[in-house]
């Protein structure tokens, strides 16, 4: 099998528009919509909703797609948001590279959960909440880390009133909370707005 191509954020947005294309047209002309396997090696790390995201957010941070390509196909393998402290574990040795770091604080600054959305289309849950537990297990850039968790805690508490999206952020302080005493502060607030909506 030839060696996967670590595409740039440019290639990437090209071969998705080729796909939505594709789709449109079956969908418009009535023709049968072809699922097939991957047409090329790393094929579902492009399709995978933040990829494309993180390559932007990288480019913007001036880190090579190199860099983050690991953690894209990381991400592309899970099906769900972290539960478990193994799954949360699977982001320590990227919480470790300072330039992959700096790439998902990048991507949080304007990737937020589209609340007004009941269903969060099109935005990726899973790597959303993949990255959130990324910078929640950095020591690199740590206040920033935390800045960017107590933005996003929050951001739920405000743009989410009826607090109907916010248990999956809670898991991610009550479970790593042990490990990073920071996050404990941030369970807390997040417990005491719902127990005052209860």
């Amino acid at each position: 099998m030839a060696k996967e191509q670590i595409p740039t954020a440019a290639e990437v947005r090209e071969y998705l528009a080729k796909e939505e294309e594709y789709r449109k047209d079956c969908i418009a002309n009535h023709k049968t919509y072809v699922i097939s396997g991957p047409k090329f090696q790393g094929e579902t790390i492009w399709q995978s909703i933040i990829t494309l995201p993180l390559l932007e957010a990288a480019e913007e941070a001036g880190v090579a797609n190199v860099e983050i390509w690991d953690l894209c196909r990381q991400i592309s393998k899970a099906t769900h948001a972290p539960v478990t402290l193994k799954e949360y574990q699977r982001m320590c040795p990227f919480a470790e590279q300072e330039k992959t770091v700096d790439t998902v604080l990048k991507l949080l600054e304007t990737y937020t959960p589209p609340f007004g959305d009941p269903y969060w289309s099109g935005f990726d849950i899973t790597g959303y909440y993949y990255c959130l537990a990324l910078i929640s297990l950095s020591d690199h850039r740590k206040d920033d880390c935390e800045g960017q968790l107590w933005k996003t805690v929050e951001q739920f508490i405000s743009k989410d009133p009826q607090l109907e999206k916010i248990q999956t952020l809670l898991r991610n302080m009550k479970v790593l909370s042990r490990q990073r005493p920071a996050l404990e502060e941030m369970r807390k607030r997040i417990e005491a707005e719902i127990k005052s909506k209860g």
